[in-house]
């Protein structure tokens, strides 16, 4: 557990970035952790929040908490009862958690997560319980450069955590028609969510397998009307970034000459220059 973090120099506030899609499966969690370690290995630091109760990027860094170990859920319970902020008097810097790379670090969850949820929705009013996530993380907003939500499955109210405290929206999608048409639904929430002006979005192709010629073009087509919005950078379809996870490590540490890490870092480099321009 991190006893204490270096303030950012100048105390300039970082950029809070979303991972998101309502569709499992189209590579949120593994997109989370390649982003972040690519950040970091580009000189940022980062911290990386798992709002997903299955908890993926937590277990794909390879951190495991025991039953008395502070989560997510900690932060978002006593932000929204004063009668959970008696249990624990902890704060967000309590629950950060040192991940093996240096210089990201972590905001575990837990499958608890889920029945935080029963509690928001009793106890909170609607546009409280859609930003307690944003009120938690303003005390460490100087200390990193990016904040990156993995966010869980779905368009529930973990999500829209997420999407409201963000700046920035990274929306994976594999290459097939389901995941495609899905995008709408969600772009319809962050319209909701963040204003009809909100335009911080990017769309970002995973598991993209080259073999698959007839069905890459009929989604690259498709993803056409989202104009300027598809990301240059693909995530090619790769065993060893499946090896990786097995092993709960990033790309990086595992395999930093395959075509994973490659793309990755590809990533880190476009998004960067977006978010920098």
């Amino acid at each position: 557990m991190i006893m204490s973090v270096v303030h950012r120099k100048g105390g300039e506030v970082g950029m809070i970035v979303s991972v998101v899609h309502q569709k499992g499966g189209v590579g949120k969690t593994t997109t989370s952790i390649n982003l972040a370690s690519a950040l970091v290995l580009n000189n940022k630091r980062v911290l990386l929040v798992d709002m997903d109760p299955q908890a993926h990027s937590t277990k794909g860094l390879g951190v495991e908490l025991e039953d008395s170990n502070p989560s997510v859920k900690d932060i978002m319970l006593k932000e929204a009862t004063s009668l959970f902020a008696q249990y624990w008097a902890g704060d967000i810097h309590e629950v950060i958690r040192k991940s093996p790379r240096e210089g990201l670090d972590l905001v575990p969850a837990e499958i608890r997560l889920s029945q935080t949820l029963e509690e928001l929705y009793g106890r909170c009013s609607k546009n409280f319980r859609e930003s307690i996530l944003s009120k938690s993380l303003l005390p460490i907003m100087d200390y990193y450069d990016y904040v990156i939500i993995d966010c869980p499955p779905g368009l529930g109210l973990l999500a829209v955590n997420a999407i409201k405290a963000s700046q920035f929206i990274l929306i994976p999608s594999i290459m097939s028609k389901l995941s495609v048409d899905s995008i709408t639904d969600l772009l319809n929430l962050l319209k909701r969510a963040k204003g009809t002006a909100f335009e911080d979005y990017r769309i970002l192709p995973t598991l993209v397998d080259t073999r698959l010629r007839a069905t890459n073009e009929y989604v690259i087509e498709e993803l056409s009307i989202h104009k300027g919005k598809v990301l240059r950078t693909q995530i090619a379809r790769n065993e060893t970034i499946n090896q990786a996870q097995i092993t709960h490590q990033d790309i990086f540490a595992f395999a930093p000459g395959s075509r994973g890490a490659e793309d990755y870092a590809k990533l880190a480099k476009e998004l960067l220059k977006l978010w920098e321009e």
